[in-house]
């Protein structure tokens, strides 16, 4: 896998289309200072997926489309595509060529696409990542990107190690994992509140649905009870009414009302009989009517058939059209040997009139030259004319301008022009402006006071931060510091002290306390003392004897041993003579044995400058002992110096007591510097809501201002425009005058002149040599016109005979074709004549069937009138029938009338009973009295059924009325509202459980990716540890380099540190290096990373430019390495780099400010522009 091609168009200062063929190998971009060569590296960058604009050293993202010269306008997209070379398969895609592309719009959209198919960014960063390109591109190696690796901290360094190893991907997952996991909490919680909340809801509902049971029970019971005693009063209703109804009545009723239906029925019968007889009528009537008119236009069709047939016939069309075409060939082959005959007159006519137009041409030379000086002789007259016709004009113009400025002035004079309503308009614009330019000051007074808060407390916060983070780099030298001090005070005794004896204690120095400066002067005289072990008696004494060879050194501290101090000889009579001081002033211990101990140690110590004074001090006072600050002991028989191992161990152990103090300190300061930087940093966030607030009402009042200095500016130009047109008008009316009287002074003035010039101007000058050499020219255009005559008449001949030659052809093809279409014409005439008569018999048979049909038509017409007429008097005779038959059953009615109102009654009870039963038992009559009729038995519980007994239903109802009375209002919805919680609670539960679930799947996942991001991280650092330290040699030659992990115990979170020693020096930290050395260690890190897990390419922009020649070769050492597994894309400057080039890219940039790119194959030494 490789980079194989880079086409940028419209990308940075690349405005046209520019490709990039790159080559396995290294190959070299090269150029002057910004000629765009780093342009080349971040389309690299941004066609694959790069969203900081900072990154691609722009401002914002647009930045990135070409901005315009002044010689181009700015374009308003850029489009980057990289073409890989997939045929390793690197890029898990079924293409041996993938095509990536990047297009960004001045609008703000943007698109990606992967071979000509649209994508997301997404897409293409998964696809990168598994062939090891990181989201973080770490193979595209930038300029500045070397200070960024020497200053970043160990976690970022790992940053890099882990991109390399593809572990960012993992990470991402277990981040994505983690954000469910914060997701699935909280809809844990809110399903636990919502499961609480239900549970509380289910007690009052269970205790409300128990009460609406037991009320449905009693509720069935009324509604059963009066649902039996509805059935019983509509029963004895319905014998009421039956008992009210007399049959013989009812029957005589019926029959009338047959009889009275019948007749309805046949008055119907014969009603649609007549009407069907009349439609029938005239129906016919109609269709007598259209064969009438069909025979008519039958025979007129038959009459013009025949006359069509014989004209026809009549009129043949001639098959002789015109001449024999065999006859019209042969004229056209005898005019085409006429053409040849005249081409060859043509062409000697041609050459005659070449020669006549040379002899013109000079003779047009003559004359031109004669007509010249003829020209300067007649304009001296037209010159004097001229002027003469310019006075005469001017006088007119004059003239004319005096009488329309006149006319004009009067006018302008008549016009009137108002401004009233303009300044009108224009006031009140001004006064809006001025009212919001007002209000604007408070807001910009409000958001300069924001900006300033924002400001301090920016500075305040970065103030703080800067202190925190020196006071938390303080805190880990100072924890350094003491790490290194407690294995410098850590005494060769300490296994006796470690040995598990009970009452052994540690070393004497480490129970004393002793005055910071003064360790040298207490070490020197306690000598063997200060490294001695303390135990608590001495039969703990004896058990160290015999468990430990070698020298022994101990102190017993018991508590009931008394110690008596020696007084130093004459001690008293030093102090503070000369300066002196006792040594065991600088000297405590908290045990009392231990301090009785030091009295007898240090009596008759004292301190002593220097040597020189000890050994007076000495001479003077031979009891005492005297010590110096450099360790020398000087007394009476014996001067010595302590050796420099116990002193330093109890300057150490000063020291470490020191700085544990300082520790403590550094950490309350730590802790205080935190909390201040959370204040800090609530009170930036809240200045700067505040700024942005005070900037949004800003540009809010700057729109209102825009807005209102528009109007101001509207009606300022009306106001303009119509000061204008007044003012124009009152200038012109001045112009007008001034004109005028202008005019006036040159009318006069033109008189005056004109009459003046009366020279006479009609002298000719002498023509006749002009005219002897027009002669001459003209006889020999003559000549020539003839000769073009000539030609042209032999050139229309050649013409006239091909085109006629041309015209009888064509002329022999259209007779040929007129022929055939005479014979077609004959033939189709013959064809419509014998149609025309075909269609005249036709029509002549339909003539006489249709005189037929009309006949019978008229036949039929006449038999269904009579028909009409016997119909309508049956219908006459019904209607009569039919109202004797009324007559009658009105009377029944009336007889039958009184009895109805009686069951009238009896019908209005049972509607009220069959409204109760609909309304109180929800049932229809024939219904109630089938399911609770008095035949129906009444169901007893636990009993035989028992007979209906209407008493009895009557106390039941009463007795259920009561109870529900006593169990008052009740929730009818309460059970469904109670099984509807109840299902939902229980489905809460499952819910729950399944959250829990989709936890535990979580949490597994995550502790997968880390398990694997361990693994991975740790066997690519191993590797990357390796090959840093082989690179190192390499660009080091005797130096040491090293990377070691912050934290071994935590692979997960572990930091990246960097240990570099070139040769010859002693110092490890990377900020003490040469800057040269520090860009060697950078790139050394970057291509221990490239080496341990290679990537199929690097881009590197001036990673050289600051080294030497001997570095510099080192380092292209290793570029030709890395050569053989990768791809190199190297910006530089460097010649010697340049020589090691597969290929060479060189970027240039002209006055037009648009850069080209020419390249240069050194394997082949072609050279082509792109």
């Amino acid at each position: 896998m490789f980079l194989k091609t880079l086409t940028m168009r419209g990308f940075k200062s690349f405005a046209h289309a520019t490709t990039l063929e790159l080559e396995p190998g290294i190959t070299c971009v090269v150029g002057p200072n910004g000629s765009g060569k780093s342009n080349v590296v971040d389309a690299l960058a941004w066609v694959m997926g790069e969203q900081g604009a900072k990154n691609l050293r722009g401002g914002k993202m647009d930045d990135v489309i070409f901005a315009g010269t002044a010689k181009k306008q700015g374009l308003g997209r850029a489009e980057v595509s990289l073409t890989i070379d997939n045929t390793d398969g690197a890029i898990p895609i079924d293409y041996t060529e993938v095509t990536i592309s990047r297009t960004l719009f001045r609008s703000g959209g943007s698109e990606y696409s992967v071979n000509g198919a649209p994508a997301r960014l997404l897409d293409i960063q998964e696809l990168l990542n598994d062939s090891g390109l990181g989201k973080e591109m770490h193979v595209i190696v930038g300029q500045g990107r070397l200070d960024e690796i020497l200053h970043a901290d160990p976690e970022t360094r790992r940053g890099f190690i882990e991109e390399a190893a593809g572990v960012l991907k993992h990470r991402r997952r277990k981040d994505k994992a983690l954000r469910k996991l914060t997701g699935l909490q909280t809809n844990l919680d809110r399903v636990g509140d919502l499961r609480h909340e239900l549970s509380k809801q289910l007690g009052p509902l269970a205790r409300q649905a128990k009460a609406a049971t037991r009320a449905a029970t009693v509720q069935a019971q009324l509604r059963d009870a009066t649902a039996r005693l509805l059935a019983d009063d509509i029963v004895r209703v319905q014998a009421k009414l039956e008992a009210t109804h007399t049959t013989e009545d009812e029957t005589i009723r019926q029959e009338l009302e047959n009889t009275v239906s019948t007749l309805a029925t046949h008055i119907e019968q014969f009603t649609a009989r007549v009407s069907q007889h009349e439609a029938h009528t005239e129906e016919t009537e109609k269709m007598l009517a259209r064969v009438t008119k069909a025979v008519s236009k039958a025979k007129a069709l038959a009459e013009r058939a025949r006359d069509r047939s014989e004209l026809l016939l009549s009129v043949q069309p001639s098959s002789q059209t015109g001449e024999d075409p065999r006859a019209l060939e042969n004229r056209a082959a005898h005019y085409l040997r006429e053409r040849d005959t005249a081409r060859e007159d043509l062409e000697q006519r041609e050459q005659k009139l070449q020669d006549a137009r040379e002899k013109c041409q000079r003779a047009e030379q003559e004359l031109a030259t004669a007509n010249a000086e003829l020209a300067q002789q007649r304009e001296l007259i037209r010159t004097h004319l001229r002027e003469r016709a310019s006075l005469e004009s001017e006088a007119t113009v004059a003239t004319r301008a005096l009488e329309e400025a006149k006319k004009e002035l009067a006018t302008l004079q008549d016009q009137e022009i108002d401004t009233s309503a303009e300044e009108k308009a224009l006031t009140e614009a001004q006064t809006r402006a001025r009212q919001l330019e007002h209000s604007e000051t408070d807001l910009d007074s409000q958001h300069e006071t924001a900006s300033a808060a924002t400001q301090k407390a920016r500075d305040h916060l970065t103030n703080v931060r800067e202190n925190l983070a020196e006071a938390r780099t303080n805190l880990r030298q100072i924890q350094a510091r003491i790490e290194a001090l407690t294995l410098a005070a850590t005494f060769a005794s300490h296994d006796i002290g470690e040995s598990g004896i009970d009452g052994v204690g540690g070393p004497v120095a480490e129970s004393l306390t002793i005055t910071p400066g003064h360790e040298p002067h207490v070490t020197a005289v306690l000598g063997s003392l200060a490294t001695a072990v303390a135990v608590a008696t001495m039969d703990t004494a004896q058990q160290v004897l015999e468990q430990f060879d070698g020298d022994v050194d101990l102190v017993v501290v018991e508590d009931d041993a008394e110690v008596v101090p020696t007084p130093a000889p004459d001690g008293t009579s030093l102090r503070g003579s000369a300066g002196e001081h006792p040594v065991r002033e600088y000297v405590t211990s908290d045990s009392t044995v231990m301090n009785n101990l030091l009295d007898h140690a240090l009596a008759g110590v004292y301190e002593a400058p220097d040597s020189k004074t000890a050994h007076t001090w000495m001479r003077k006072h031979p009891a005492c002992t005297f010590v110096t600050s450099r360790g020398e002991v000087f007394s009476q028989h014996r001067i010595r110096r302590a050796g420099g191992e116990d002193s330093a161990r109890m300057q150490a152990k000063a020291e470490l007591e020191k700085a544990e103090r300082t520790q403590v300190e550094a950490t309350e300061a730590v802790a205080a510097l935190e909390k201040n930087e959370q204040t800090a940093q609530a009170e930036f966030e809240k200045a700067h809501a505040a700024e942005n607030e005070a900037l949004d009402a800003l540009y809010e009042s700057d729109a209102k201002i825009m807005a209102a200095q528009a109007e101001v500016a509207k009606a300022a130009t009306a106001l303009n425009d119509v000061n204008e047109r007044i003012s124009a008008r009152d200038s012109r009316m001045q112009v007008l005058k001034a004109h005028i009287e202008t005019a006036t002074q040159r009318a006069h003035d033109a008189s005056e002149k004109l009459s003046s010039n009366t020279q006479s101007v009609d002298t000719e000058p002498d023509t006749s040599v002009v005219e002897a050499l027009t002669a001459g020219h003209r006889e020999l255009n003559e000549t020539v016109m003839e000769l073009k005559v000539s030609v042209r008449a032999a050139g229309d001949r050649v013409k006239f005979l091909t085109d006629r030659a041309q015209a009888l052809t064509r002329q022999a093809e259209r007779e040929r074709e007129a022929r055939e279409k005479a014979r077609e014409e004959k033939e189709r005439r013959a064809r419509m004549a014998h149609e025309a008569k075909t269609l005249g018999e036709t029509a002549t048979r339909l003539a006489d069937h249709f005189s037929g049909v009309e006949e019978r038509l008229t036949e039929q017409l006449t038999a269904l009138k009579q028909q009409r007429h016997t119909h309508r008097e049956e219908l006459d005779q019904a209607y009569e029938q039919r109202a004797q038959a009324m007559e009658k059953l009105a009377q029944l009615k009336e007889a039958q009338h009184a009895a109805n109102l009686a069951r009238e009654r009896h019908v209005l009870q049972l509607e009220e009973l069959t409204r109760r039963a609909s309304e109180e038992v929800g049932l229809g009559v024939d219904n109630l009295i089938e399911q609770f009729g008095p035949h129906v038995p009444v169901p007893v519980e636990g009993e035989d059924p028992m007979p209906y007994v209407r008493a009895d239903m009557q106390k039941i109802a009463k007795q259920a009325k009561k109870e529900i009375t006593a169990i008052g209002a009740v929730n009818p919805l309460a059970l469904e509202e109670y099984n509807a919680l109840k299902e939902r609670h229980d489905y809460l539960e499952a819910q729950i459980n399944d959250i829990e679930k989709s936890r535990a799947e979580l949490l597994k996942l995550v502790d997968e990716v880390d398990a694997h991001v361990r693994d991975v991280f740790a066997e690519a650092f191993a590797d990357t540890k390796r090959e840093f330290e082989r690179i190192f040699q390499r660009l080091f030659p005797g130096g040491e380099g090293e990377l070691t992990l912050t934290d071994p115990n935590d692979m997960l979170t572990t930091g990246v540190e960097v240990f570099a020693r070139p040769a010859g020096k002693r110092v490890k930290r990377l900020s003490l290096l040469s800057g040269g050395e520090r860009s060697l260690v950078a790139v050394a890190i970057l291509v221990a990373i490239f080496k341990a897990r290679p990537s199929p390419f690097y881009v590197m922009d001036e990673v050289e430019a600051a080294l030497d020649d001997v570095n510099l070769s080192r380092l292209l050492t290793v570029f030709q390495e890395l050569q053989e597994t990768s791809q190199l894309i190297v910006i530089t400057h460097q010649k010697r780099t340049m020589e090691i080039a597969d290929a060479l890219y060189g970027v240039t940039m002209s006055g037009d400010g648009i850069s080209k790119v020419i390249s240069q194959k050194l394997s082949r030494e072609t050279t082509s522009d792109h």
